[in-house]
């Protein structure tokens, strides 16, 4: 039992210890209808653009149930930690979960291994969520399709990340939007 705790412990990976403490929250439900899924909050748009000094993250504060608003401030854009934020569209209650799951992975690995988790890490860690959420994305109760702000200390860049809802991620150059609204920004941000 002590060597089981001791390998969790020194291993750093906070979904692990979850997994393995019988503690980890995504569950699949089953008989969802296609009518329940219409009446699940989502949040509409994000976007995010690289300019000379950085970044800028930015959402509109909306949540959706099919085409009724079900509440006007949702705040979209979510610290992580003090080098890395989510900006989220999709199902707010999910992407909260998945936010605060990373905030405590990302903790975990700091002080279990005496150091911040590596870009790479965190892109992967919130990649190994979504992938986690697949069952609930393919109900249409689930689904969360990220951006992922980073500023990487060691090389002194910020990088940007573009997440679909099956866990595949996309290192963004210039500017990304995504959720409902996305297409319209898209054509405002390349002209």
């Amino acid at each position: 039992m002590t060597e089981n705790l001791e390998r969790i412990h020194t291993s750093g990976d906070f979904l692990e210890l979850l997994k393995r403490s019988g503690h980890y929250p995504q569950k699949v439900p089953s008989g969802i209808s296609e009518n329940k899924a219409l009446e699940i909050p989502q949040g509409t748009t994000v976007l995010a653009f690289h300019y000379k000094d950085g970044i800028i993250v930015a959402g509109d504060r909306r949540a959706t149930a099919g085409n009724a608003i079900m509440y006007d401030r949702c705040d979209k854009v979510i610290p992580i930690d003090d080098f890395s934020l989510m900006a989220i569209a999709g199902v707010p209650a999910t992407a909260f979960e998945m936010a605060r799951i990373l905030s405590h992975n990302f903790e975990y690995y700091r002080r279990s291994q005496l150091r911040t988790m590596s870009t790479e890490g965190k892109v992967r860690a919130l990649s190994k969520l979504l992938k986690d959420n697949v069952g609930m994305a393919l109900q249409g109760v689930g689904g969360v399709s990220p951006l992922f702000a980073i500023y990487d200390k060691e090389q002194k860049k910020v990088f940007l990340y573009f997440y679909d809802m099956l866990g595949a991620e996309f290192q963004i150059l210039t500017h990304v939007a995504t959720g409902s609204g996305s297409p319209m920004i898209k054509g405002v941000l390349e002209h």
